[in-house]
């Protein structure tokens, strides 16, 4: 007999609720049988907590896979019982498993092998010399890549994903060039490129789409608008606000606080 479309949402969301736990149980539950199996003798018991850490990651980052073809640029219902977002919600289980185990996750990125398997398990495929901290915000994986030596402060978000009020999330990727900075506290949002040498000083605000050009520097608490374009080797000055669809040309250099409104071009003179 043919499943209707309305029979397969019904599924979906009876499935979610099932595999979910099921998942979670795995992720905790093996590494933990597998620890108390080691510490049943002295030997054993030294490596039962390195081993609980790594199992950990591991089977959360596998389970992760079948999953990781959801998590791709586009605006999805948030709604379970459909395909893409059901898959979207369990890939994000596996990863916030890892993500919020503080502990696991900061042994994670302080051992290189550790770090390489954990994030190429979770779909990255980025340039490995990054620096990222246990308390930037990170997730999907598979749409972030990162330049040889780039930089994101503790406390940064990444925002690859940001949930709509009419019910849909949007998701898009986010770029960083090699030597890209990103500083503490700031916030970026999805479909931004932040091009090779370029910084975003603390506290400031990337809006979606917009685009850092190569060497260019924005000043910290400033805001850069949707889709805006900061031009090579351009500085905005601190507190500044370029609002959505703004431009400002290469070797443009703006005072701190300037507001430059929607359409506006800034250009060299």
């Amino acid at each position: 007999m043919e499943i209707t479309d309305q029979g397969r949402r019904r599924w979906r969301g009876w499935l979610f609720r099932w595999l979910s736990a099921a998942y979670l149980l795995t992720i905790f539950g093996l590494p933990s049988a597998g620890a108390f199996l080691l510490a049943r003798n002295f030997t054993g018991a030294i490596f039962a907590v390195p081993g609980w850490a790594v199992g950990f990651v591991l089977v959360a980052g596998v389970l992760s896979v079948p999953h990781q073809f959801a998590v791709r640029p586009g605006k999805f219902r948030c709604d379970v019982r459909t395909r893409m977002y059901f898959h979207r919600r369990m890939y994000g289980l596996c990863w916030t498993a890892v993500y919020y185990n503080k502990p696991v996750y900061f042994l994670c990125l302080s051992i290189p092998l550790l770090k390489r398997i954990v994030f190429r398990l979770f779909g990255y495929r980025g340039s490995m010399n990054f620096t990222i901290y246990p308390d930037t915000w990170i997730r999907d994986l598979p749409v972030l890549r990162f330049g040889e030596g780039a930089y994101i402060s503790n406390r940064a978000t990444l925002g690859t994903n940001i949930i709509l009020k009419n019910g849909f999330i949007l998701v898009g990727p986010i770029t960083l060039g090699e030597k890209a900075l990103v500083g503490h506290l700031a916030m970026i949002g999805p479909g931004v490129e932040v091009e090779n040498n370029a910084e975003i000083g603390v506290g400031s605000v990337v809006g979606i789409n917009a685009t850092v050009e190569e060497s260019a520097f924005i000043g910290p608490r400033s805001n850069i608008g949707h889709g805006a374009r900061i031009g090579r080797r351009a500085s905005i000055g601190h507190s500044s606000v370029i609002d959505s669809g703004a431009q400002v040309g290469d070797g443009v250099t703006l005072a701190a606080c300037t507001n430059l409104r929607r359409t506006a071009v800034a250009k060299c003179v």
